[in-house]
């Protein structure tokens, strides 16, 4: 049995908002942006104990609700619950299916519904039908059948009762198509309002560490404390004896079933009471009882010392130990699963055990980067049998194959206040795509989970001189504290299929490119569509100011070294090596060989426009307003070429990293930056500045 869906409304900072939580789920994403509340949401809906204070309503004018929906809802689920309990809650179970509605109205303690399969047609559910033989009498009861469900008359006895002409209708109205029933919501069948806790999942929630003196208590009203009661329940096999004996000492407390069969002393002391008693109340009677002694009491009790050279209790211990603890007794029932599952706890005769829904928020913390594995092993193998689910700031809850579903949870401008937002990403659909996973890097899972934008580079040297730069222009333009990772995409072929990556996870992107993306490879770039006619325009004007300055197709050597790698030329290399073999085997230059061994130049204009706009100011100014229109769109082109044309003079270095550091060094202020990016139109700011204002302008949802 596991949680498929839980739709959550009104809750906190989520509005509206629904989480599908895999058996090992994980929600990342910035600091409150809403990931603890998913979970609190999920202990909520399955304890459905009490009222919620004002404090955690979205809006207090409504109720919060909660929907989930579960699946694998099978017989030996079904065996927990009493069997008049049983015969009630098997009718609302589709195919495994099992769907419930909670709702926390203002003020008042939650109720509990139902999603059941009706009929779409009104008429045909119970409630309209019973209404319909109210108080009827045969042969009434066929008469009002024969008028009011003529299409269901025929096989109905004449003499039939209000509970005949039920049960005959409702074996009519089930054999109906599958598209004549919709899900409808309904109150739960009497009685079952209690019972049904014993069906659901029930939640193990541990919270972030801030206070765990109070969560390390041994009760089963803390995380600590259930998690050590789940390992001692595992000694209740091994204790039948000790559990006979308690028994045995409650038949000398109290009256049984089994008649009085308390010790003299007890009966002694009950009878000298009630004869005291009854000096001023004659007819009273008294009973004496004694809390009967039971296992789970004397267990729930126990304590646990540490001996770090100091013996003390773990409360009193540092956090790490705390924390390490709260694992190894996770670590612990791991083993004693891993023990129990050649037994015969399947059997269809027996009760499945109660699943467990286990809640982490930010397990990673207090634990050394090996630890963490270790924690994540455990986590995994406890996922097998029961649903995982941690808010993590780690990437190394990144595992595809194991932690397959996750979801990014961000916090979004509304009124009148902000919403989490829920963006779900499950890797596991994309196993055979190997695209997928060569982009999902460390470093790109970590943007992605943890940024709030992502912009895009072309150069590995790009990275550490875009940060000096930005904050010598602007203190505040600091990509760490603004939470904007940098990310290479290594050629700007891949600025689109990276795009697409991020996207899937929400994460706004802006790109930084280099000149020789507006001429080679433009739509890898993504342009808004708007933005063509622009472009035709000022390839237009460059192409004249290549004519009338007779500029020279000469590429620069890395321009040299990115086109060799393509793909492409690759391919059109090998297409001109076979077209000259030919020619040399027959003697003869075709004009298919020549046309192979043009195509291996046909990136020369593409060179000799980004020549002209780097040497000639006015081929330059042409590209301004395709420019300006693209950085609105969040693509900052660099109309010098590339980064390193942004260098101050002097810069040295054998590799672009080394060479990068050495620019750096020699910008001190935002005078110097300045000096080495003009503006693109005389009277505005520096080209960088322009461009660094857009990566960090503030997004739609600020």
């Amino acid at each position: 049995m596991q949680l498929n869906r839980i739709e959550i409304r009104n809750f906190k900072g989520l509005q509206s908002v629904d989480f599908e939580p895999s058996s090992f789920g994980c929600l990342v994403g910035e600091n409150n942006a809403g990931k603890s509340s998913v979970l609190q949401a999920i202990v909520h809906a399955l304890s459905r104990q009490g009222q919620l204070p004002e404090t955690l309503f979205y809006d207090p004018a409504l109720p919060v609700v909660f929907t989930l929906a579960f699946s694998g809802v099978g017989d030996a689920h079904l065996l927990r619950l009493a069997e008049e309990h049983r015969v009630k809650i098997s009718e609302l179970v589709t195919d495994g299916s099992l769907t419930i509605v909670v709702r926390y109205p203002t003020g008042q303690k939650c109720e509990t519904f139902v999603r059941r399969r009706a009929p779409v047609e009104a008429r045909f559910r119970s409630e309209s039908i019973a209404e319909a033989l109210a108080s009827k009498r045969p042969p009434h009861v066929f008469a009002t059948i024969a008028q009011d469900y003529p299409e269901f008359v025929d096989g109905l006895d004449r003499g039939a009762n209000i509970g005949a002409a039920k049960a005959h209708l409702a074996a009519k109205i089930a054999e109906l198509p599958h598209d004549q029933f919709t899900m409808v919501e309904a109150a739960l069948p009497t009685g079952l309002g209690a019972s049904i806790t014993s069906l659901l999942p029930e939640p193990i929630y541990i919270p972030a560490v801030k206070n765990l003196h109070d969560d390390l208590k041994t009760t089963q009203t803390t995380s600590f404390g259930r998690l050590l009661g789940l390992l001692l329940e595992e000694m209740r096999p091994d204790l039948e004896q000790v559990t006979q004996s308690l028994a045995e000492l409650n038949r000398m407390l109290n009256r049984t079933d089994e008649g009085d069969h308390r010790h003299a002393r007890v009966q002694s002391l009950e009878r000298r009471v009630e004869g005291f008693l009854q000096d001023n109340f004659p007819t009273i009677k008294l009973e004496l009882t004694v809390p009967p002694p039971e296992l789970r009491t004397i267990l729930n009790s126990a304590q646990i010392l540490i001996d770090d050279g100091s013996r003390d209790l773990i409360d009193n211990k540092g956090d790490g130990i705390k924390r390490s603890l709260t694992f190894a007794l996770l670590q612990a029932y791991v083993a004693y699963r891993e023990e129990a599952a050649g037994g015969d706890e399947n059997d269809d005769d027996r009760p499945a055990q109660r699943p467990l829904i286990f809640l982490f928020e930010e397990p990673e913390l207090y634990l050394h980067p090996r630890s963490q594995r270790i924690l994540f092993a455990t986590l995994a193998k406890i996922s097998t049998e029961n649903q995982v689910v941690v808010t993590t700031h780690s990437p190394l809850f990144f595992a595809p194959g194991v932690t397959a579903s996750f979801v990014r949870v961000t916090k979004q401008v509304a009124a009148p206040k902000p919403v989490g937002t829920l963006f779900p990403i499950n890797l596991s659909l994309e196993a055979n795509n190997a695209e997928v996973f060569r982009l999902a890097r460390f470093e790109n899972i970590d943007a992605a989970f943890f940024s709030r934008r992502v912009v895009l580079l072309e150069g590995e040297s790009d990275d550490s001189y875009c940060r000096h730069v930005a904050k010598l222009l602007n203190p505040e333009w600091c990509f760490d504290t603004q939470g904007i990772a940098l990310v290479r995409v290594s050629g700007k072929g891949n600025f689109r299929k990276f795009r697409n990556f991020f996207d899937a996870f929400g994460i706004e992107v802006k790109l930084l490119a280099d000149l020789d993306a507006l001429f080679d490879g433009y739509d890898h770039l993504a342009p808004p569509v708007a933005l063509a006619v622009l472009r035709d325009e000022a390839v237009r004007q460059i192409d004249d100011r290549i004519a009338a300055l007779g500029v020279a197709a000469e590429p620069l050597p890395r321009q040299i070294k990115d086109k060799i790698r393509s793909a492409g030329w690759q391919e059109r290399w090998a297409q001109a090596k076979q077209a000259l073999r030919r020619a040399q085997a027959t003697g003869q230059l075709s004009a298919d060989t020549l046309s192979s061994i043009d195509r291996l130049f046909s990136w020369e204009p593409d060179i000799a426009r980004g020549k002209a706009c780097r040497d000639d100011d006015e081929a330059r100014s042409a590209l301004t307003p395709l420019l300006d229109g693209l950085r609105a769109a969040g693509i900052c082109v660099l109309s010098r070429g590339a980064i390193e044309e942004y260098y101050p003079a002097g810069a040295t270095g054998n590799q672009k990293p080394e060479k990068a550091l050495s620019a750096v060094s020699l910008l001190p202020d935002a005078a110097a930056v300045a000096f080495v990016s003009k503006p693109l139109v005389d009277g505005r700011p520096c080209e960088l500045s322009e461009i660094f204002a857009e990566l960090f302008a503030p997004s739609a949802a600020q």
